[in-house]
């Protein structure tokens, strides 16, 4: 599809649900740096391939904001006879909403790719230019994505013990201690980093990070719920994360939090979906807003886990020192030698 097929699509799928607009942001369910390609909306729609912005789309008028670090891409990447760039804060999302948006107009959401914190700021922008900010009750660009990749489905590993420092019924113990000491039941996890560092547990569904997306909820009972793709779980013995974690696919998360009535959980609402916070709310739990349990434990480092840094440390150091001798040795006078992207190419 054209950049001008993809828009039309879009528009026509928000009629067809008596929406005015949609917001895309460059974010998936997990709020983080990187994204599997299946989450890459904003670049489907924009062509806009940076790590972070968004884009808004009306019925007359489109627009994709970003910071300084994309000033000069988001002009190369976007066809602005689409969408009007612009930056986050020196021009945002407040400004162009009071000019392009109709009175009345339902500006939609999905909660699941919006924190409850981002939703409150779109909310009040939203509502200061005369507009109603609203869920949508399905995503329009995933209802036109006709090519869109599957999901990623990385098998998951176990962090050897040498390398944590720690094993896993150890660090759930702490957090499940932890949240006892606040008087709440369970914790809502959103962040695969977070997950990863309480189950000693690896995978590959994003570039650059070695994750694998899922939620959990640790109980102040030390047991947790994890709820992950099976297909990313290996079929023997090899993944130890510790008898108290239960297995769940995603598409029992629901079932689950409605389970909570009349609990309190934890949630992050800079982390957490959206999605998430509303449901236990529906369902009658006491939604906690607090900093996700496993951050500054996860921040403390061990042993174990000082001494690999200083090993990898030692293996990047020796990385460049190598890059550098390539580059002193290959540089001459005048326009000949490396470009930088032969440069770029070398580091990698």
């Amino acid at each position: 599809m054209t950049p001008k097929e993809k828009l039309s699509a879009l528009r026509a799928a928000l009629k067809d649900q008596d929406l005015d607009g949609f917001i895309v942001p460059r974010a998936d369910e997990h709020q983080g740096e990187y994204v599997p390609p299946s989450a890459e909306r904003l670049a489907w729609l924009t062509g806009f391939t940076g790590s972070a912005g968004y884009a808004v789309v009306l019925m007359e008028a489109g627009a994709i904001f970003v910071d300084g670090r994309y000033t000069l891409q988001v002009r190369d990447q976007v066809d602005e006879g689409h969408f009007t760039p612009r930056h986050v804060s020196e021009e945002p999302l407040s400004d162009w909403l009071k000019d392009v948006l109709p009175a009345g107009a339902k500006l939609a959401y999905d909660p699941w790719l919006h924190t409850p914190d981002q939703v409150a700021r779109l909310d009040k922008e939203t509502k200061a230019a005369g507009g109603e900010l609203v869920i949508a009750a399905r995503n329009p660009v995933d209802e036109v994505w006709q090519d869109r990749p599957p999901p990623p489905r990385a098998l998951v590993r176990s962090h050897p013990l040498d390398y944590a420092g720690r094993d896993s019924a150890d660090k759930i113990r702490e957090i499940a201690e932890s949240l006892s000491q606040e008087g709440v039941e369970a914790a809502f996890l959103s962040a695969p980093d977070s997950i990863a560092w309480l189950l000693n547990v690896r995978g590959g569904d994003v570039s650059h990070t070695p994750l694998p997306l899922s939620f959990a909820l640790v109980h102040h009972d030390a047991a947790v719920t994890w709820f992950i793709d099976g297909h990313k779980v290996p079929n023997d013995s090899s993944l130890k994360v510790g008898e108290k974690v239960s297995f769940l696919w995603p598409a029992d998360l629901p079932d689950v939090l409605d389970g909570l009535a009349g609990e309190k959980v934890l949630i992050d609402p800079a982390a957490t979906p959206q999605w998430v916070r509303l449901r236990l709310e529906a369902a009658g739990a006491f939604v906690v807003k607090g900093r996700d349990p496993c951050a500054l434990p996860k921040a403390r480092k061990n042993s174990a886990e000082l001494a690999g840094t200083r090993a990898a440390h030692r293996r990047d150091g020796l990385a460049l020192c190598r890059f550098l001798a390539w580059l002193q040795d290959n540089t001459v006078s005048g326009d000949e030698g490396p470009s930088e992207l032969d440069i770029c190419d070398k580091i990698l």
